[in-house]
């Protein structure tokens, strides 16, 4: 009931704003791009790929973890390069939204997989903007949420 809520009320913003509502199946043009970022970002983060990170990552993003923190883009590229303990992050649901043209919000459900770590859903919203020519994500917003609702 959660993850259905969650999900009416983004849809609903987002129709809203006017903006265009793309399934990762049926992606083309920017949404492509975005979803390729993200694709580099999680890689990015699996590798400890700093150079890649810093380059993806806007100055004054905003990255909220499922278990309530938040890091800046300097604090979190700190956390990946010293204690990364990324395995990878498996989208499911994937919704792109454009609700213009230089702002892309990317949501949907993520399988988080860490070292140590048993494998949790989360509930995710991304949003990239564009900014001198490059896509930069700007924020990323996680809520853990049981198996059971991110089945629904």
């Amino acid at each position: 009931m959660m993850m259905k809520s969650f999900f009416a009320v983004a849809l609903a913003l987002s129709v809203v704003s006017s903006g265009r509502v793309v399934a990762e199946a049926g992606t083309t043009g920017i949404e492509q791009k975005i979803l390729e970022l993200e694709r580099q970002r999680i890689a990015a983060m699996v590798k400890k790929d700093i150079a890649t990170l810093d380059a993806l990552l806007a100055e004054d993003m905003s990255y909220t973890h499922s278990g309530g923190t938040t890091d800046t883009k300097a604090s979190f590229i700190r956390l990946i390069k010293e204690r990364g303990r990324y395995l990878g992050v498996d989208y499911s649901n994937t919704q792109v939204i454009t609700p213009g043209a230089t702002t892309v919000i990317v949501r949907g459900i993520a399988q988080i997989r860490l070292e140590n770590t048993p494998a949790y859903p989360v509930i995710f919203v991304d949003v990239w903007v564009l900014r001198d020519g490059a896509w930069k994500m700007v924020a990323w917003q996680a809520t853990r949420v049981q198996s059971a609702l991110a089945a629904q």
